[in-house]
């Protein structure tokens, strides 16, 4: 697949994850469609960056690895959080942020 299409890819599931975070962080608990659209979000996410790491040629550098950890430490922590501390949504959605901040940091610097 051509270049173009993981980036779009990549973009759109970059905001469509944290439109789910936000949605599971600040929403109501009880609804799974947030929680499912995060998770195909995450899978999607994770395969067009593998796509566009495939298309430039590059390996596992350390921004890649940084990258990596960043968005499965959120994968795991909002839905976590949202189920079992509800109490500590406000905290974690701020967390989040700044993970996504420091992720998308990562290619700018890299």
């Amino acid at each position: 697949m051509p270049y173009g299409f993981y980036h779009v890819l990549h973009l759109v599931c970059l905001v469509a994850i944290v439109s789910g975070f936000t949605l599971v962080l600040k929403g109501d608990n009880k609804k799974k469609m947030p929680k499912i659209v995060t998770g195909i979000a995450s899978f999607l996410l994770l395969f067009s960056g593998m796509g566009l790491l495939a298309k430039i040629g590059s390996g596992f550098e350390p921004w890649v690895i940084t990258k990596l950890c960043l968005w499965l430490a959120l994968a795991i922590m909002v839905p976590v959080t949202a189920k079992r501390f509800p109490e500590k949504r406000r905290i974690v959605f701020v967390v989040a942020l700044v993970l996504v901040f420091g992720a998308i940091y990562m290619v700018s610097a890299k």
